[in-house]
């Protein structure tokens, strides 16, 4: 693993650029846009919520109410950036998020219906998951759309996603919450060898109990009371700020057809930087170079193999 020292004088001046943080109301949103006010960034937010009145800084952001589980509301941000705003996107940051109620595991956990009658009634009681709307979903949907928009830029972007350890490490309370974080951990994952083949580069974050509206009281006050460290907003929102920002020497690993003696690096794209109280580490990199210990090398080599074989990024619409 590899420990990071991040500063606030490790971002650049960010003046002539725009970052767009959905969730940047509060937390650790809240914390990512005073950062890249701070550096001077055009910054806008997507939010249900309107963010605090005075966030500290000379320049204020500009709220734009979105909720991201929502398609149309989405793509009327992003048109409103574009077109009412005339604002490029160089920044996106993908940290919206809610937490899960427990319902899931309760229902997981209760007989099952006794009759066909009930049987019957059942299907009328379809859960929703209101964390894979806002969580998934809503990611989802925000980095396609950023990265068409940056595809069309002179000099593309960066994408960073709001992820969490519970992606490495579940917490067995929230089967839900960690099932989407483990999807936006495996969508960075998934991109980085293809978007940056387009200017964008995409990485993410990995939080553990964060002050924050997404840490539940239930899971907070014990953490809290064994006085084990607890991150506070601005320092994740500093790692997101590190991550759409940051340069690297080398890839994180090569794909299918890439030439390692090509890399020469660029921004940084496909890692996550996981915060706990106020450390930083980048954990992408030593999982990959382990694979082989935990994966089996012959099996590690097979699907590396395969992966190559189906490698048809060079085929890819606009590339």
């Amino acid at each position: 693993m590899a420990a990071l020292s991040i500063t606030s004088e490790d971002i650049p001046d960010l003046s002539g650029k725009t970052a767009v943080v959905t969730g940047g109301s509060s937390g650790i949103g809240l914390g990512a846009v005073e950062i890249f006010l701070e550096r001077k960034a055009r910054v806008f937010i997507l939010d249900i919520q309107a963010p605090p009145a005075d966030l500290g800084s000379a320049a204020n952001p500009t709220f734009i109410r979105t909720d991201i589980s929502s398609w149309p509301s989405l793509v009327g941000a992003f048109s409103a950036i574009a077109h009412v705003h005339h604002a490029s996107v160089d920044i996106a940051v993908g940290n919206a998020g809610v937490e899960e109620d427990g319902a899931y595991l309760q229902q997981c956990l209760r007989p099952a219906p006794a009759s066909e009658t009930e049987w019957v009634a059942l299907k009328a009681e379809c859960p929703g998951y209101r964390a894979v709307e806002v969580n998934l979903q809503g990611t989802l949907n925000f980095v396609m759309l950023a990265a068409r928009v940056m595809k069309g830029q002179r000099d593309g972007g960066s994408i960073a996603l709001t992820g969490s350890a519970t992606a490495y490490l579940p917490e067995q309370s929230i089967p839900v919450y960690c099932a989407t974080k483990a999807a936006i951990t495996n969508l960075v994952r998934s991109l980085r060898a293809t978007l940056p083949q387009h200017n964008i580069a995409i990485s993410g974050v990995a939080p553990s109990a964060t002050v924050s509206a997404a840490l539940p009281p239930n899971l907070a006050a014990p953490i809290i009371a064994a006085q084990l460290p607890v991150s506070t907003g601005r320092h994740v929102g500093l790692a997101i700020a590190y991550s759409a920002t940051a340069r690297q020497s080398r890839r994180v690993e090569d794909y299918g057809k890439d030439d390692a003696a090509a890399d020469v690096g660029g921004r940084w794209n496909g890692r996550v930087i996981h915060t706990i109280g106020d450390t930083f580490t980048e954990v992408e990199e030593m999982l990959v170079r382990t694979r082989p210990q935990w994966w089996g090398e012959r099996n590690t080599e097979l699907a590396r193999a395969q992966q190559t074989a189906s490698d048809m990024r060079d085929t890819l619409l606009g590339h």
